[in-house]
């Protein structure tokens, strides 16, 4: 199921976005007092599937705004002799956090920038097929280079190759192991509490635009946040499955993780990690 070993260095990453009130603008020749809800339902309005029924549509990702890039990194390091796994959650923009310190050209620069230099294994859910597609069509829209990321190796043995889905791990979309089939494949959320893991807690995917609206990004991020940790449980399973790691490794790694959440519990602003770890079941 997993072709290579666990690797050093895993950012277990999720993107949250909105539909870009200045695409819709731009697109359409709306004039500039248009309110951001009104421009925004210019392009759920023109979207495909649109309907009384369905008033909100899914958008197309060049016209999606970014709003959150959230990262749990996964570190293997060795002290005195012996090897140990630390752990960091990470977010763009950082908590606590607010409307007028957004700023999407920066946030994708600095993500995209970051993996390339630090080279990390990405491992996402769905995150080949949408949130790679998100970053890269928006980083164009908002003129970011990022050479060390886009670097590919000429043949897939000779390095990392975050775009090639067949012959590398190097971006690993757990989505992709679990069905070929669309209509098949499971939500992370599902999947999650089925597994005993939070899942979603207090906000749902398309609850982000009202949130966005009211300018309480920081629910957004708590959010995308919350997502990457289900993520990084999903795939822990999922290495313990393919025999990546031994029974006792596996255990012993939630025991570290759950100590590694419990003191960010304890941090200001960390509400959201204390509900996490009261609903992961023991």
């Amino acid at each position: 199921m997993l072709k290579s070993d666990i690797h050093e260095r895993t950012w277990f990453f999720d993107l949250e976005w909105v539909p870009d009130a200045a695409a819709a603008k731009k697109l359409y020749n709306l004039p500039d007092d248009v309110t951001e809800l009104d421009a925004m339902q210019k392009l759920w309005e023109t979207a495909s599937g649109y309907s009384d029924d369905v008033p909100r549509p899914f958008v197309k990702y060049l016209f999606s705004r970014i709003v959150s890039i959230a990262f749990l990194s996964r570190n293997v390091v060795f002290r005195d002799g012996e090897e140990q796994i630390e752990f960091g959650i990470h977010s763009l923009p950082k908590l606590p956090t607010s409307r007028e310190e957004h700023d999407e050209a920066s946030m994708i620069a600095k993500f995209l920038y970051w993996i390339g230099e630090r080279e990390p294994q990405l491992v996402g859910f769905n995150s080949l097929e949408s949130d790679l597609q998100v970053l890269i069509q928006r980083a164009l829209i908002n003129e970011v280079s990022v050479p060390s990321f886009a670097r590919r190796p000429a043949k897939p043995w000779e390095g990392r190759d975050y775009f090639d889905s067949k012959n590398s791990e190097w971006h690993l979309d757990l989505m992709q192991r679990f069905s070929m089939r669309g209509g098949m494949a499971p939500k992370l959320n599902d999947l999650a509490v089925l597994c005993g893991y939070p899942g979603k807690i207090d906000v749902a995917g398309d609850q982000v635009v009202d949130l966005w609206l009211a300018g309480d990004v920081n629910r957004i991020v708590e959010y995308n946040q919350t997502d990457v940790l289900n993520t990084y449980l999903v795939w822990l399973r999922v290495a313990y499955f393919a025999g990546k790691l031994s029974e006792e490794s596996y255990f012993a790694e939630q025991d570290v993780f759950r100590a590694f959440l419990e003191a960010e519990a304890e941090k200001p602003g960390g509400t959201h990690i204390a509900k996490f770890l009261e609903m992961w079941e023991q």
